[in-house]
Parts: structure tokens; sequence; C-alpha cells
């Protein structure tokens, strides 16, 4: 019973350890994490039963071990679920910025890299504050600006900067499981202002928990602050 109690927490130490390195891929790393939470499920429950037949208490605790990889995978599965199921998240979903470096990416190859026209209508209802930022300043200097700042972004890697169309390209790395995002951002001028545009999509799951609009609306905060 130890041991059967053992094996679902380290399958998704496993999965976390090994994906957070690095070493495994991170959809490998989030499937080993709910495989290990499922199969820590049924362990508890085979545990509980053979309690109850053996009368024995003490294994109350293995089912309690056996379990604990579920008080974790639950709460996220209810955080992530409570999001609209997309990955792609735009400023601009009537004219939403296209990839480039992105495109050249291995593990994007053979992916459709365009904007999925039914996400427009989620995310104007989801995110009715994921907008197109506005400045009175030059593009140039708002691309600088723009430049910077994502190269201080924790796990954010410029992969493209363009000075001639202000347009910047880029990978983040997300902290927990080592999820990559594509993210491209673009400087032009509007009416005499400065008209800033941003897309981040996700390259797996079907949904992203919010993270790609908390990304938009955290960068474009950040920027208009500055």
């Amino acid at each position: 019973m130890r041991f059967l109690a053992v094996v679902p927490v380290l399958m998704c130490f496993v999965g976390i350890g090994l994906s957070g390195a690095g070493l495994l891929p991170a959809m490998v790393g989030w499937a080993l994490f709910a495989l290990g939470s499922l199969v820590g499920l049924v362990v508890s429950i085979t545990i509980v039963l053979a309690r109850v037949r053996r009368r024995q208490p003490k294994f109350r605790v293995f089912a309690i071990l056996a379990a604990l990889p579920l008080t974790i995978a639950v709460p996220i599965l209810i955080h992530d679920l409570s999001y609209p199921r997309i990955n792609d998240v735009t400023t601009n979903v009537e004219n939403p910025l296209a990839f480039t470096a992105a495109l050249k990416a291995p593990a994007n190859a053979g992916r459709d890299m365009t904007y999925p026209e039914h996400f427009g209508p989620v995310v104007r209802k989801a995110y009715p504050n994921i907008r197109p930022l506005v400045l009175d300043e030059s593009p140039e200097q708002v691309f600088q600006r723009a430049k910077r700042l994502a190269a201080i972004q924790p796990g954010w890697a410029i992969t493209n900067s363009n000075a001639e169309y202000r347009t910047l390209e880029g990978e983040v790395t997300t902290a927990f499981f080592q999820f990559i995002d594509d993210f491209v951002i673009r400087v032009s001028d509007h009416d005499g202002q400065t008209l800033v545009e941003m897309r981040s999509k996700s390259r797996d799951g079907l949904v992203d928990a919010g993270a790609n609009a908390n990304r938009i609306r955290t960068f474009l905060t950040k920027l208009a602050s500055k």
C-alpha cells in the first residue's frame, strides 16, 4: 500500500520537475501530472476500501498521500475551466496581427498560425478591455520603449525586431511546465497619435486560463505608464 500511495505523487513531481527543467516537452509533463492525479484518485479509493475490509487505521495516511496530487490538480482544473476555451488573444479582432518569425520556429512547423475568426466574439465578450493602446508620442519613441520593456519581462525572449515596420516578435516561457507562447507587437501612426497593437498565442492546449489576455493587458499597462 505504501508503494502504491507514493506512485501518483512521484508521477506528478516527475512531470512538473522534468518539464520545468526542460527535459520533457511541456505537454508531456502536464499529461504526466494529470495522469498521476487520476492514478492517485484510484489508488486512494482502493486503499480506503482495503482499510474498511481489513480494519487497519494506518491505511488512512496512505490514502491521503495518494490523493494529495488531486488536491492540487482539481483547483487548477476549476480555475482553467472558468476561462473561455481560446488560446489566442489579440487587441484587434477585426484585423489581427500576423506572425512572421514565429512561423520559422520548429515547434510551429505545420501549424496554422492565422487568427481563428470565431475567437473574435469570445475575446470581445470575455476581455472587453483588451484594446489597442493609443499614445501621444511618436511611433519611433514608443517602439523603442516597447522593445526595451519587452526585453526585461520575465520569461520573454525577442526573436525578431523590425524597426522599419516597427514590429516585435518573441516567445514567452511560462514558469509552470515551461509552456511556450508566441507574441507579436506592432507600433504604427494613427491620426497623429501612436497605436500599439498586440497578439499573444499559446502553442499548446485549448484553454490558456487567461494567460494571453493578462500578458497583453499587463504589457500595455506598463507601456502606458512609462
